[in-house]
């Protein structure tokens, strides 16, 4: 005991020291710079209320208030502590803040209301203020925020920004009902939905909002607004965008679009849409080319329509579907509104506050583009009236001023003046007319001569007779004959209304007149001639036919040319037997023909076989020249012989005719014929003997056998022999001299050229 008591003066000083470190150790409390220090109390303090689960400064449990950066001295073992760092938001974040703890939120409210509270950095404040608990209205910005994680939680999440082709699509999650009837909520000023608390305090809806924002930055409330970004509208060039309003008034009972209000910038300011007045559904204005901030869940938007575009050649017919109803049962067609009050329905609202009616309209559009709202007006294009060379347009129009008639009694419709309710009586001349032809009708009358064919598979180009066929005949004699006609006729252009106003048409005036008038006129005719006599009979019918026609048409003022029988087709069986006829006459001529021509070629050929034997003829003459020259006996020969070769031409020529003749009846005198020839000749050769040997006695048969040994070339004697006879030597060489001269005569050498041999 004795050795410890030095020590014990030591142990007590220790343990109070020890006990003091303890205590400021648990008295002491110290955060950094970027830190809070929340305090639990545990011991001496008043319980907290039901329902509320953090501690004001008196109470007992989890504390609200917080302590900051720095030294801080605490009662010992009464409170426990816990350090958390700050609440840091970003430039480009906001902090949402739930409430933990606190006053509940009133039935039919989802946010709780501000209170004064530094922020939500001061958590006893929040609570003595009557902050309630769960969602909080207002937003932490960005900073450094101590905030109390026992108190508060925070989200921290990225701010809406709204890109420059973007507007953001507000919803608000809480705030008063929508009126009854409207979709929208009705707008708030609100600072574009960063001032939660000025939305609510200024009795802002809940739904879909009316205000949309811009692009830009913003710091918005997640939790009270949604925000759906979409792209601006745009409509390119060339098109139209059609509107129809999500939310507005009602449209009135018998109206199909919603009237024009005024004020709200292409759509652009749906508050000012609204506050107008607006009425719900298709709107009569439209989107032109450009780019638009619009509440696209306010306004749908449709996809672009192109603008109307009407050719050159075309025109636009218009049917307007939204306006005053058309009352009177005789109109076909709206009363007519000039184009330039409405800008050619570009601008439905000066259309209906003119008093335009729905229905067919009697003006056209011209050719351009026309940004026309289709759910206004219906366009139906269809290409001009064209009018060519030679021809006019005679209008019939069905709208119009009821204007006095001015026809005569000749025509059985009224004619009026051009513009009014009839027929004009100004036909249209050559050329494309911008007509509406659903309020009006053209009959295109030919101005030049028109031929019309009534034949069977045969029209001209301008088909007025394609319905146009052959006629048939019934004559006396009982035979149907086709007949082809043709017909000239000509429509003067201030006839054209009165052909139209009496016949309705060209087509008809063909189909009512002309073809009756032309059928029953040959039909007629026809029926006191013979089918044969069609053809002798043929300009006299003709010519009937034709002042006929002229007669029937001058009543319907139309001018007949001419009329002309184009064929006219016989029957078959009577065809045949005429055409046998014919064919018969024909072969007897032929036959007499024929005949003639074997006459005069027998001439032709005795006259040949004359000239074939003139040479032998002069040669026998030559001969008997030389005859008598040299010997009477040489003449007698001759001439014998020459009377012997026309004996024989005699025998030809008479052979010659024996033959024509038997071109009939050749096989029966065929042999006739040749005896008849050899006879002759036989004759001829006799006669010409008989007068050889009368001519030259017994020499004539010594002449014939040396005839006979020259033709055969038989050499019985020298070529030359020459001796003397009798005593008388010159007589001798006469002799001589005659012979050679007659051996030359029959052998045609010369006697030179045999001595020479």
């Amino acid at each position: 005991m004795h050795e410890i008591e030095p020590y014990l003066k030591y142990i007590g000083p220790g343990l109070g020291a020890l006990a003091f470190l303890i205590l400021l150790v648990n008295s002491i409390a110290i955060a950094k710079g970027d830190q809070i220090i929340t305090l639990e109390r545990r011991w001496f303090g008043a319980q907290m209320p039901d329902g509320r689960t953090v501690a004001l400064r008196n109470e007992v449990g989890v504390q609200a208030r917080t302590l900051g950066p720095g030294f801080h001295l605490l009662i010992p073992f009464i409170y426990k502590t816990e350090k958390h760092r700050f609440v840091v938001v970003g430039t480009d974040q906001v902090g949402i803040i739930t409430a933990c703890t606190g006053a509940s939120i009133p039935s039919g409210e989802f946010f709780a209301k501000p209170v004064e509270c530094s922020l939500f950095q001061d958590g006893e404040a929040f609570l003595r203020n009557g902050g309630e608990k769960g969602p909080q209205v207002l937003i932490l910005p960005p900073g450094e925020h101590r905030i109390n994680p026992h108190l508060f939680t925070v989200a921290v999440q990225p701010a809406i920004i709204i890109a420059d082709n973007q507007i953001g699509v507000v919803e608000s999650v809480g705030g008063k009902p929508c009126a009854p009837g409207r979709i929208f909520a009705s707008p708030v000023d609100c600072d574009n939905y960063q001032d939660g608390a000025a939305f609510l305090d200024g009795g802002g809806q809940k739904g879909p909002q009316i205000a949309i924002l811009p692009p830009g930055k913003y710091r918005i409330n997640t939790s009270l607004f949604r925000v759906d970004s979409r792209p601006v509208t745009v409509i390119p060039g060339g098109y139209i965008g059609l509107v129809t309003a999500m939310d507005g008034a009602r449209i009135p009972d018998g109206r199909l679009l919603a009237n024009k209000v005024d004020g709200h910038s292409n759509f652009e300011k749906g508050d000012a849409f609204i506050a107008a007045g607006g009425e719900k559904g298709r709107q009569l204005d439209v989107l032109m080319p450009g780019t638009y901030r619009i509440n696209s869940a306010l306004f749908e938007i449709s996809e672009p329509v192109p603008w109307t575009n009407i050719g050159p050649d075309d025109v636009g017919i218009v049917i307007i579907q939204e306006g005053r109803p058309i009352l009177d049962p005789t109109k076909i067609a709206a009363d007519e509104v000039d184009l330039s009050v409405h800008n050619n329905f570009q601008n439905p609202s000066a259309f209906l506050a003119a008093g335009g009616q729905k229905g067919l309209q009697i003006p056209v559009l011209r050719s351009g583009n026309y940004s026309i709202n289709p759910w206004f007006a219906r366009l139906i294009l269809q290409p001009m009236t064209e009018v060519k060379i030679g021809e006019c347009g005679v209008v019939t129009s069905f709208v119009g001023v009821e204007g006095e008639d001015v026809s005569d009694a000749k025509v059985n419709a009224k004619i009026v003046k051009t513009g009014q309710k009839g027929i004009w009586d100004e036909p249209l001349g050559p050329g494309k007319h911008a007509l509406n032809t659903k309020v009006c009708k053209v009959d295109i009358v030919p101005t030049t001569q028109i031929l019309l064919n009534w034949a069977d598979n045969e029209s001209s180009a301008h088909k007025f007779d394609s319905n146009l066929n052959t006629i048939t005949l019934r004559t006396s004699d009982a035979f149907n004959v086709a007949m082809d006609v043709s017909v000239i006729i000509h429509i003067a252009v201030s006839d054209a209304p009165k052909v139209v106003a009496n016949l309705g048409s060209v087509s008809n005036m063909i189909s009512q007149v002309l073809e009756p008038a032309i059928s029953s006129h040959f039909r007629n005719a026809a029926q006191a001639v013979q089918a044969l006599d069609l053809y002798t009979k043929r300009a006299e019918l003709q010519e009937k036919a034709k002042l006929h026609l002229q007669d029937v048409l001058k009543s319907h003022h139309i001018e007949s040319k001419d009329t002309m029988i184009a064929d006219v087709v016989l029957p078959p069986e009577l065809t045949r037997t005429v055409t046998d006829r014919q064919i018969a006459e024909q072969e007897r001529k032929t036959y007499a023909t024929q005949k003639q021509a074997q006459d005069e070629r027998k001439v032709l050929e005795n006259a040949k076989a004359q000239a074939d034997m003139q040479k032998k003829v002069v040669e026998s003459e030559r001969g008997v020249e030389i005859s008598k020259n040299l010997a009477d006996a040489a003449i007698k020969a001759a001439e014998g012989e020459a009377k012997a070769t026309e004996l024989k031409a005699d025998g030809t020529a008479k052979a010659t005719k024996l033959n024509a003749d038997a071109d009939a009846e050749k096989e029966r005198k065929t042999g006739i014929a040749k005896a008849d020839v050899i006879l002759a000749q036989g004759e001829a050769t006799a006669k010409a003997y008989k007068l050889s040997v009368d001519a030259m006695g017994p020499v004539f048969g010594q002449l014939k056998i040396v005839e006979q040994i020259a033709a055969n070339h038989i050499k019985l004697i020298p070529d030359v022999l020459i001796s003397g006879g009798g005593s008388n030597g010159g007589s001798s060489n006469i002799e001589s001299l005659m012979g050679l001269a007659l051996i030359e005569k029959l052998t045609g050498k010369d006697a030179n050229s045999l001595g020479g041999k």
